[in-house]
Parts: structure tokens; C-alpha cells; sequence
């Protein structure tokens, strides 16, 4: 047998703890919500180093990707010769916390008009035990990052699970995502963040406060230019490492893309172009606004933009999901996964 593996660092260093407790290797959008284990229901090494963690640490190493069926992070892989997989790891250096769905706006592709926060999405007796059950998560912990599925400026449970880490753990250095409505200076300080922030992503979807409004429901788009500029104040003094703003393409903004590009470079910020996520239940809105799909009457104009000089020789701006739907990567993932590691079959998704 081909002793040729593939490696892929974040079943090792990386812990996604999202709603409701259970803990995924990686977006559990992109791998099927495969889940290690809860961490209300149980021990730390029972997930981390269980059979289920084991069961796909084994399948990556025998070049099995039939778990990840949506992974957006090829560029992360490596090409490793090894006779030994291994099964066991570490506790992880990357911890990603999304516990509370709490967020004080709604963003159209994010959250239907109908939706409803699960307000038991932690157990009544484990809230006030957060920060001992995940202690032994944060003990090799370089990183945390938070809150992928709500903000954390407006959530209760966010703010004071970031403060006791903060307060508890002073090498842990922080990676905020945030609509940036509350992310004053007050509450960075409040927060014990100030230069703590290893990178800070601010969800802004649209360059005027009109596109903006018709995005981002019950938004407040000048409070947020203003804490977006205060916070390129602090990236200008070297007290944020990476500063990003992410834009979620769309056929209602996707000709402010240009816009978007000159002013992220005057706030020293990175734009991240992000693909509608189709896993969520608005499939009828999708089809209107997926501007990335090939039969959508907006597409070739889209196609125009990102193949335009000033896209194409940015070089603060990152990409993901959609690089294959508008021909900025020529080849698709699976194609693309044989020809650099394996010239073979591999496991269909």
C-alpha cells in the first residue's frame, strides 16, 4: 500500500464548540456535523481522544474525505509519508466557541424573519460552570475565537465567558467576529481585550448605509463605520494583528465589490468575498440572490467584476466559497485534490 497520506492539521489543533455543547474538528457545515462529543455530557478526553475523534483522524489518514464534503480550507492540506496514523492528540491550540445564538440583528441569509433563538441551548445547570468544563479545552489554548453563530458583543453568556477566559487565562489571544454594532471602545476594554485581539472580523456585506439596510435588519450602519475606523486605529498601532471585513456576495451587493476593495485598503483591513451558505432553510431567497450560480440573470456581470484588474491584483483579498462558480479557480475541489496528491480515485462525496 502507498505509504502517500494526506494531512490535515485541524483534527488536531482545532475545536469548534457550538451550540448546544457538541464539538466538531472543524465547520461542521463543511463536515456533515460529525461531531467528537458534548461537552455537558461528556469528559474532556472522552471527546477529544474518543472513538469517534479516533474513527476520523483514521479516515483522513487512509485519504478517506468522505466526511468533509464541504471543506473550503485545500489549501491547508499536506502531502506527508508516514507509516504510523495518529489516532491521538494534544489538547488543541485553536479553540472556537459559538455556544450562544444570541445576535441583535438579522442578516437576510443568516436568519429567516420567523427565526427563534433555542434559549436551552445550555443546560440551566451547566451556565454558570462554563468556564470549568472548558478549562481542559483552554489549557494549550493559543487562540480563541468567537462567536460564529450570534454576537458577542450583544450576548450575555458571550461577553462573560470572554471576560473570565480573558481574566483567567492572560496567553489566550482572542479572534472576534462580530457585526460591529457593539464593538466600541468601551467594550474591548470592558472585555479585557485590549491587546489581546489577534484578529477582529467585522460582518459588513455592503459599502452604502442603503445596501446595508437592506442586508442587515435592525443594523445600525454608522455606528458600525465608526467602530470600524476606530478599530483601524488600533490595527495602525499594532494592537490588532489582522483585521478583516467579510462581505457575503449577493445579487443585491455584489456591484459595491470595487467600493469595498478601496475602502478596506484605507482601514488597513483585509475583505474576505464570502459564497452564500446553502445549508440554511432559505432556499427560495437563495435562488433569487445567488448571483454565483451560472443561471442567475445577474452572473456574467458578476464575472466581469471579479475578473477586473482591480480585483484580480488586490492583494488584501481573500476568497472563499465561490472561487470555482465565477472561474477565478479553473478546476474543481475534487479535481484539484487528485492532481496535487493523488492520481487515483478517492471517495465520492
Amino acid at each position: 500500500m502507498d505509504n502517500k497520506h494526506i494531512y490535515c492539521p485541524n483534527p488536531y489543533i482545532l475545536a469548534e464548540i457550538m451550540p448546544f455543547g457538541n464539538v466538531y474538528p472543524c465547520s461542521c457545515g463543511w463536515i456533515r456535523g460529525y461531531s467528537f462529543g458534548n461537552i455537558f455530557e461528556q469528559s474532556y478526553d472522552e471527546i477529544w481522544n474518543g472513538e469517534r475523534a479516533s474513527e476520523f483522524r483514521q479516515k483522513l489518514y487512509n485519504n478517506d474525505f468522505s466526511l468533509c464534503p464541504g471543506c473550503q480550507n485545500l489549501e491547508i492540506l499536506q502531502e506527508i509519508k508516514d507509516n504510523s496514523p495518529k489516532l491521538k492528540s494534544p489538547p488543541p491550540e485553536r479553540i472556537l466557541l459559538g455556544l450562544d445564538e444570541f445576535c441583535d440583528v438579522k442578516c437576510i441569509f443568516c436568519r429567516g424573519e420567523n427565526y427563534k433563538i433555542d434559549t436551552k441551548l445550555i443546560p440551566d445547570d451547566k451556565k454558570d460552570k462554563l468556564l470549568e468544563i472548558l478549562t481542559p479545552w483552554l489549557q494549550n489554548a493559543k487562540y480563541v475565537k468567537t462567536n460564529a453563530v450570534g454576537e458577542v458583543f450583544a450576548s450575555k453568556i458571550s461577553r462573560d465567558l470572554i471576560k473570565n477566559i480573558a481574566d483567567n487565562f492572560p496567553n489566550i489571544k482572542f479572534e472576534i467576529i462580530t457585526n460591529g454594532i457593539q464593538c466600541t471602545k468601551e467594550n474591548i476594554e470592558k472585555l479585557n481585550l485590549t491587546n489581546r485581539i489577534s484578529m477582529i472580523t467585522i460582518s459588513l456585506h455592503a459599502f452604502t448605509e442603503k445596501t446595508y439596510n437592506q442586508i442587515v435588519k435592525g443594523g445600525n450602519y454608522k455606528k458600525v463605520i465608526e467602530n470600524i475606523k476606530y478599530l483601524s486605529t488600533l490595527k495602525e498601532l499594532g494592537q490588532i494583528e489582522r483585521f478583516e471585513l467579510h462581505y457575503t456576495v449577493t445579487s443585491i451587493n455584489y456591484k459595491e465589490i470595487p467600493d469595498m476593495i478601496n475602502f478596506a485598503r484605507q482601514l488597513g483591513a483585509k475583505i474576505r468575498f464570502l459564497g452564500l451558505d446553502c445549508s440554511r432553510d432559505l432556499e427560495e431567497l437563495y435562488k433569487r440572490i445567488n448571483i454565483q450560480d451560472k443561471n442567475h440573470p445577474k452572473y456574467n456581470d458578476l464575472v466581469k467584476i471579479v475578473h477586473s484588474k482591480t480585483f484580480l491584483e488586490s492583494k488584501d483579498i481573500v476568497i472563499q466559497g465561490w472561487e470555482y462558480f465565477t472561474g477565478l479557480k479553473p478546476i474543481s475541489f475534487i479535481e484539484k485534490f487528485k492532481k496535487k496528491f493523488y492520481n487515483r480515485e478517492i471517495t465520492k462525496y
